[in-house]
Formats: structure tokens, C-alpha cells, sequence
């Protein structure tokens, strides 16, 4: 698998970028022996099983299944592409980034997607222009104004303004991009641009760069949704993007970020930044996800939830207080006025009164509780008891013992039913947290076999004394992903390289079947393994192979009337069962 650098800059990249060094700068990690431990950025779990592994520099997460080395890591934790995580870790280490390889897998798919990203920038270039035409752009400069945006504000997000369902096409046709590549980034539809007379919003991705649009009507328009958003694309997936991110990493770089504040749209993180409040972001429209949240845990752990303050709002609130909490997030909310969104209170009331509400926030547990309460007649013993029952579930979710002591004796009273009482209910609510299952891809080879030849593989890459990559056969293995680990390890075997498993992800494409062979690869490293287990699991790979290979030619043989085939058929037959009935694995070849 060419990813467009050259393996010896790689090799060279990854060496200067200590995965240890890198991955402790996202999350805290424990040594443990040889290895280093943490709580897994990919899933939420309250127990470490997050393994990173210093001599060989890769990482794997007993728990969810994860594997992969510095720049995947780097990949994941950014959202960005291959490229730009080796651009990210090779700043770090100080070392030039070589030109790509055009002509490579992932130089073209680079190609090709860069062409894509132009053409997005092109389109968000040419709906501002319209925007700023004087004729073309006067009534919705005049809403814009109107929301108490300034040119300086539609400058820096980009805004613009797509007036008709033909015009932006005709343009990046003029421009040598096809009608093909406009749907693929969802500005066309039917050969019409998909947000046609309504005010442009560019979604942008942590870089910087156009991924997507959003338009939002400004005329009155009846019947039709206020906001239509892009679909999912290639760049865009509205269950990973953030809203806002790139701005607030920019505001970040000149002053102490404190907080975030999460909001419900696009336009409302437009107008706090239009009133100076530069560190808001906001979700897609779509409910918040784990990885969106540990995004924005790496901006800043401090967080306040904004949402409307209608009832669907508060509801929004309560639905993603979850992932943030998961990802260990300080988490208050911040209520606003009925019918008011943050928007409608920096123009009716300004910033010094959405400051005022910023501090009384409450924290996040208190609000769930508060809607709680809201919710039924704590007047009635019924209803307190419908209090209790689920305030018990809110209370089993808090992690540190202190705290959830204080809200337990906080409901206690609320509630009247006694401390221990509640404890007791604690105790018997089912666990929040769920065992993840751990899935290999679906594999047409019985289960024996594929035991024994992640076992082999694995002693391979462990270096194993008696683990020789020259006495296997590749045919012996009959998933292609453990076909593909054998001739990486083949072939560094022949050049007399050392077998590194961080190499392996540049030369492999991730699967479940490769993440369980280094999962078993790690669990073989601390341990002996035996000789003869493994010349037993080889055994076992020879003799499904040949055994196969015979009933193949027996059943040609049967078939078969010409008498000099045959003949010949029976020759190989013999070798094979010859080589069967070999006790030696050497014999088996």
C-alpha cells in the first residue's frame, strides 16, 4: 500500500515522533512494565485498557479493538487526512516534508480530493462576491445588517449568498470542474445548486478549509425548511464536524482559552463572534456524538451548553450533556430566557446580559436534576417517588465519590427518602457502561485455522527464536489480511530488516482481523510461548491447506477422460499426500 512518501522518510518520521511523547499530549498514560496505559480516546470507558507499546510505537486498546501507530493516531485525534497528519507530526519533529508521489494509490486519491477542496473554495469565493454585489446582494446584506452582522464578521466566516439555481454551476463549469465533482460535494442537485436563493454559511474543518455549505432563507419564505445543510460527502460527515473549530483554535493561539460554549447552529456561533465572543462552537443539526465531544475536549475541558431556551432546546441540552460528561468534560448549562436563542439575546439584550447568564450556570448534574424536578408534582408522594426513581439513574452516572455524595444527600432531601435509601437503589440501577465485543471481519475459514495463524504471525512479529518466516508458505493462509501481514514480514525477513509493527500500518490497510492479530501480538509479548505450539498451529495451517489441495485434484482427477492428464494428476496427488503425511514442517513446502 503506497501512501506517497517514501518508506525510509516515514520510517525516519515515526522515529522522531516517540508515540509515547505524542499520544501523552491528548491523554494521561500510566507505565505499566514495559508498556504505557490510559483510558481510550475512541470509546468511552471508565477502566484504562488503552495499551501503547514504546518499542514497537503502535497503540492498542484492549477494549474497543483500535490499533495503529503515530499517524493514525495523529489522524484520528485531528480528523485529518494521512497527509496532513505527517505534515502535523513532521513540523513537531522538524523535518521537511518531501514532495508527494502523484503517481502512487494515495497520491492520486490526494489528487483528486485536492481538486475537490479547490472546487469548495472556488464556490465559497464566488457566493460571497455575490453576496457583496451591490444590486445582486442588497436585500440580504440588509438582513444580515439587520442581525447585527458587520462586514467584518461576514468576512471572516465567509458568508455569502447563492440568488439563483444556475449561476455558481455555470461558474465552476467555467472554471473546468464537472457537474459529477459538484454533486460529489453537494453543491449540485439535478444540475441545480442545492442551495439556491438562500444566505451561504461555509462549513469549515479544523484546517481552515471549505468541506461544505449551509443556507439559511432570508426573505420570508413560507413552507420551506429555514436551514438546509449539506449532505454527507466525502470532506463532510455532520456526525464528526464541529462547527467553529478553526476559529476557535486561531482565538486560542492568542489567549487563554477558559471555556467553550456549544450552541445549537452555525448562526449562532456567527453572531457571538460578531459581538466578540470568538470561543463558540456548535454541532451540525444532528444529535452530539462521542468523537465530537472528545473534539472538543482538546479545545478546552471547560464547556457551557447554550441551546434556546423553547422546550425542544432544553431537551437538545439534556440529550448532549452525555457524551461531554463522557468524555470528562466540565459541563454546565446555561438557561436562557423562554423563546430567546443566543443570537436573539446578543441583539435584544447584549453581551453583558449573556455574560450574566454565563454565570449562573449550573453544572450539569444540577440541571438534570432541576429538569427532573420540572418534570413531576414533588407536592405528591407519587411524585416524588417518580423523582427519586430517576434521579437515582442521574446519580449513578457521577464518577467521583465526593460529588456524587453531595447530590445524593441534595436529593435525599429534595425527595425525602433517606441517603441509604437511595444508595441502596444506586447499587441495584444497571451499569451505564457496556462491554464492548471486540469483532473480526467475517472470515470464511473455520475457527482452528484462524487461531493458529494469528498465532503464528504472531510469534513472527514477536521476534519468537524458533518463529521462521522461511519455513511457511504463503498459500498457507488463507485470509488475505494475514496473507498480506506474511509478506510484510517476508519481505523486511529477506532484506534482513528488523520487523517493526508500526511499519505495518503503512503497508496494510486497518481491519478488524488486523487489529485482533495485534491484539493477540500484544497479549504473546509478555509471555513464553511454547515451541511446540506453535509447530503445531504451522502443522495445522500446512495440513488444512494440502488436505484441500488434494480433494481439489481428487475431484479433477474423477472428472477428467483424457488418460495422460490423469496420469499426471495422480503424480501431483501423490507429492501432496506425501508431503501430508510429512511430520516435519519443513516437509510440508
Amino acid at each position: 500500500m503506497d501512501r506517497g512518501f517514501d518508506s525510509d522518510w516515514l520510517e525516519e518520521l515515526k522515529y522522531k515522533c516517540d508515540i509515547v511523547e505524542i499520544i501523552s499530549r491528548y491523554i494521561p498514560l500510566q507505565k505499566k512494565g514495559g508498556k504505557y496505559f490510559g483510558c481510550c480516546p475512541f470509546h468511552h470507558e471508565k477502566t484504562a485498557s488503552f495499551c501503547v507499546n514504546e518499542n514497537g510505537q503502535y497503540y492498542h486498546c484492549f477494549g474497543c479493538g483500535v490499533s495503529g501507530d503515530v499517524v493514525k493516531f495523529v489522524m484520528e485525534m485531528e480528523s485529518v487526512d494521512f497527509m496532513d497528519a505527517c505534515k502535523i507530526l513532521a513540523d513537531k519533529a522538524g523535518m521537511i516534508l518531501p514532495d508527494f508521489k502523484s503517481n502512487s494509490f494515495a497520491g492520486k486519491d490526494k489528487s483528486k480530493n485536492e481538486r475537490l477542496l479547490n472546487l469548495l473554495t472556488e464556490a465559497g469565493r464566488y457566493y460571497y462576491r455575490v453576496l457583496r454585489d451591490p444590486l445582486r446582494g442588497k436585500k440580504a446584506m440588509k438582513y444580515l445588517y439587520d442581525r447585527g452582522l458587520d462586514d467584518e464578521t461576514l468576512r471572516t466566516y465567509g458568508i455569502g449568498l447563492s440568488d439563483s439555481d444556475k449561476d455558481v454551476i455555470n461558474f465552476l463549469k467555467s472554471k473546468g470542474y464537472s457537474e459529477k465533482e459538484m454533486e460529489v460535494c453537494g453543491i449540485s442537485s439535478y444540475g441545480k445548486d442545492f442551495y439556491a436563493n438562500r444566505i451561504i454559511v461555509p462549513i469549515f474543518n479544523q484546517m481552515g478549509k471549505i468541506i461544505a455549505f449551509g443556507g439559511r432563507i432570508y426573505q420570508g419564505e413560507k413552507n420551506v425548511g429555514k436551514y438546509k445543510n449539506s449532505t454527507n460527502t466525502v470532506f463532510f460527515d455532520k456526525s464528526k464536524t464541529i462547527y467553529g473549530v478553526n476559529f476557535v483554535k486561531k482565538f486560542k493561539q492568542d489567549t487563554l482559552l477558559d471555556y467553550i460554549i456549544l450552541v445549537e447552529g452555525y448562526m449562532d456561533v456567527i453572531s457571538l463572534g460578531a459581538h466578540g465572543i470568538k470561543n463558540a462552537v456548535a454541532g451540525m443539526g444532528t444529535a452530539l456524538t462521542d468523537g465530537q465531544a472528545r473534539q472538543l475536549k482538546r479545545l478546552c475541558p471547560n464547556i457551557y451548553v447554550c441551546y434556546d431556551g423553547d422546550e425542544a432546546g432544553q431537551k437538545a441540552a439534556i440529550r448532549n450533556i452525555d457524551p461531554l460528561l463522557n468524555a470528562d468534560m466540565e459541563v454546565k448549562v446555561v438557561t436562557l430566557p423562554e423563546g430567546y436563542d443566543p443570537d436573539d439575546m446578543m441583539r435584544k439584550e447584549g453581551p453583558e446580559a449573556f455574560f450574566e447568564l454565563l454565570k449562573n450556570a449550573i453544572f450539569a448534574f444540577d440541571y438534570k436534576l432541576l429538569q427532573i424536578e420540572k418534570a413531576v408534582d414533588m407536592r405528591s408522594v407519587s411524585g416524588r417517588a417518580k423523582y427519586a426513581s430517576a434521579a437515582v439513574k442521574v446519580l449513578a452516572e457521577i464518577k467521583d465519590e465526593t460529588q456524587r455524595s453531595v447530590y445524593v444527600e441534595l436529593v435525599s432531601k429534595k425527595c425525602g427518602l433517606s441517603k441509604d435509601s437511595l444508595l441502596q437503589q444506586m447499587s441495584n440501577a444497571p451499569k451505564e457502561e457496556k462491554e464492548i465485543v471486540v469483532k473480526n471481519s467475517s472470515l470464511d475459514v473455520c475457527d482452528v485455522e484462524l487461531k493458529a495463524a494469528r498465532f503464528i504471525l504472531n510469534a513472527l512479529l514477536n521476534g519468537k527464536r524458533y518463529a521462521d518466516v522461511n519455513l511457511l508458505d504463503r498459500e498457507w493462509f488463507v485470509c488475505d489480511v494475514h496473507r498480506q501481514i506474511f509478506d510484510f514480514i517476508k519481505s523486511r525477513a529477506d532484506k534482513g530488516e528488523d520487523i517493526k509493527i508500526s511499519l505495518l500500518f503503512d503497508h496494510i490497510e486497518e481491519s478488524d482481523e488486523m487489529n485482533s492479530v495485534i491484539n493477540n501480538y500484544e497479549k504473546l509479548s509478555d509471555e513464553t510461548v511454547e515451541e511446540k505450539f506453535y509447530i503445531d498451529c504451522a502443522l495445522k495451517l500446512a495440513n488444512g491447506y494440502l488436505s484441500e489441495k488434494i480433494a481439489e485434484l481428487t475431484k479433477t482427477y474423477e472428472d477428467e477422460t483424457d488418460m495422460a492428464k490423469k496420469s499426471n494428476l495422480i503424480l501431483q496427488l501423490v507429492t501432496l499426500q506425501k508431503k501430508l503425511r510429512a511430520s516435519d514442517i519443513e516437509d510440508k513446502r
